[in-house]
């Protein structure tokens, strides 16, 4: 077996692995939180294992310094290395900082229009906060501000509502979702995956074969990941004046 086989036997029995665990648990409950939480971390591990630790995987939620606070996200991309975490549930979930964020995911059974239009909700109030960035320290000097990232958005899911992902029904309700809203990547294990990029010549999206849906996914994620490179430097003072830390009493020792 050559090099290449190897490592596509290994992404198809990841993706095996994945559709076993997912389909599991609807198989023996009807209940839609147990079914939705066990989904989100069953593709929470698989980004785990695939993605660089810099990238912290999590579900939770997204604020900004000026008080602003985005929809619960099932999946967020953020970085791990740089940003601090502002605070976390005692069920594990985040505050993450709106600077923090590379992408962010929602996880349901099946891709249809209800559902990327859903999602393409739960992007936008994560990309509409407001992001700051400030002067990076380095031993020569500064650098200056880095512009924020595009934030990348996506629908993960088990199967497509669509007998044809990439028939003219289904992608039409892709790209309706613009702006804000705009829904970049997805991936259906049963399906389809399909990545959005929309550059000169084509603004189609392309897709994935149906057997390799989580390797193309995967892949294309990380290629996306590291194009922006690393999130902008957070303005941590701006965190402090909008939570009044600057004027909080200091507690007698």
């Amino acid at each position: 077996m050559t090099d290449n086989n190897r490592l596509r036997s290994a992404f198809l029995a990841k993706q095996n692995h994945l559709l076993a665990a997912l389909e599991i648990v609807p198989d023996l409950t009807g209940h839609g939180t147990t079914i939705g939480d066990d989904s989100e971390a069953n593709w929470a591990r698989v980004l785990r294992e695939f993605l660089p630790a810099r990238y912290g995987i999590a579900k939770g939620q997204v604020i900004d310094s000026q008080g602003g606070i985005s929809d619960q996200i099932d999946l967020l991309i953020y970085d791990a290395q740089y940003t601090p975490l502002l605070a976390k549930t005692a069920n594990g979930d985040l505050f993450v900082p709106a600077e923090a964020v590379y992408a962010v995911f929602e996880v349901k059974q099946e891709m249809n229009r209800k559902f990327l239009e859903y999602a393409g909700k739960k992007i936008a109030s994560v990309r509409e906060l407001t992001r700051t960035s400030v002067n990076i320290a380095h031993a020569g000097g500064t650098y200056d501000p880095k512009p924020p990232i595009p934030i990348l958005g996506g629908l993960l899911t088990t199967r497509s509502g669509w007998a044809d992902l990439e028939g003219k029904a289904a992608v039409n309700a892709l790209l309706e979702l613009s702006g804000a809203r705009r829904v970049d990547i997805g991936c259906a294990l049963r399906g389809v995956s399909f990545n959005r990029i929309e550059e000169p010549p084509t603004s189609l999206p392309e897709y994935s074969e149906p057997d390799v849906t989580l390797m193309f996914f995967l892949i294309r994620l990380f290629g996306r990941l590291q194009k922006v490179g690393t999130v902008a430097a957070v303005d941590i003072d701006a965190y402090m004046n909008a939570l009044d830390l600057n004027d909080a009493p200091v507690a007698d020792s």
